[in-house]
């Protein structure tokens, strides 16, 4: 643990005046190069652990791989990481002013609508595994030690927890959840996604991206992320906290047990 951490002496100030002087820990930011297919990127600013699972995450969520197996190798040399792909029918997109938050030109939420709708059918959750699993988000260990990382976790129907990340990014620590679910070729149309941060479009987009039928969040969602939710299938949850949610689209996913 001490290594995503760097220590630091600080000065801690007090409303009736007193002065401490101590150390702390702060929280790890690293810069990742990606290169693909033998061509440099794009930079990644993130935690510097769970990086295979981070990049196997970013390309999916970015439209470049479909499948973990589109990924001939992967191999890290210090803080770059170069990926050859299986194939290059996904493309490449050397202009890295078309990658904004929420990916490429090709993969954006404004591009979404009913023909990408995630089923309606089968998946349900109850209402207290929801609860129960959002308390975890609380006790992850670098939330815990710093409060300067966001955390996601993919959740089973059953709230079992199938993959857990931390980053200093909020969309960072999706990707590498999605990313280590990836590797293990779990199944996402039977889990949920629990999450720190709020949901806007481009955070909704990546359940759907990969077929998670809920994200949930402790905080809100935006206009644009319910939105996005109604038009694709996602059941869309923000505000789950001491005992109760907010959910924004199909509702019918969960269930009173």
């Amino acid at each position: 643990m001490n290594d995503f951490f760097l220590r630091r002496r600080i000065h801690r100030f007090f409303e009736d005046g007193r002065v401490e002087s101590l150390e702390d820990d702060v929280i790890q930011e690293s810069r990742l190069q990606i290169r693909l297919d033998d061509r440099d990127f794009i930079h990644a600013v993130c935690t510097p652990f769970q990086l295979e699972e981070f990049v196997v995450g970013f390309l999916k969520t970015r439209g470049l791989i479909d499948r973990h197996e589109d990924i001939a190798s992967l191999e890290f040399k210090g803080m770059t990481a170069s990926v050859t792909r299986a194939s290059s029918r996904y493309g490449f997109f050397p202009d890295l002013d078309v990658l904004e938050t929420t990916g490429t030109r090709n993969i954006s939420p404004e591009r979404m609508n009913g023909s990408d709708k995630v089923s309606l059918s089968g998946f349900r959750v109850a209402l207290g595994i929801l609860l129960k699993g959002m308390e975890a988000l609380s006790r992850m260990p670098l939330y815990r030690k710093s409060g300067g990382a966001h955390c996601a976790v993919l959740f089973s129907q059953e709230g079992e927890a199938l993959a857990t990340a931390e980053d200093i990014g909020r969309h960072n620590a999706v990707d590498k959840v999605i990313g280590g679910a990836m590797k293990r070729a779990l199944d996402f149309s039977t889990s949920w996604l629990a999450v720190s941060g709020r949901l806007p479009a481009d955070m909704v987009l990546k359940p759907l991206l990969v077929g998670i039928p809920l994200i949930a969040s402790v905080s809100a969602p935006t206009s644009e992320g319910v939105s996005l939710g109604e038009r694709t299938g996602i059941t869309v949850v923000g505000f789950v906290r001491e005992g109760r949610l907010n959910c924004y689209t199909y509702p019918q996913r969960i269930t009173r047990g």
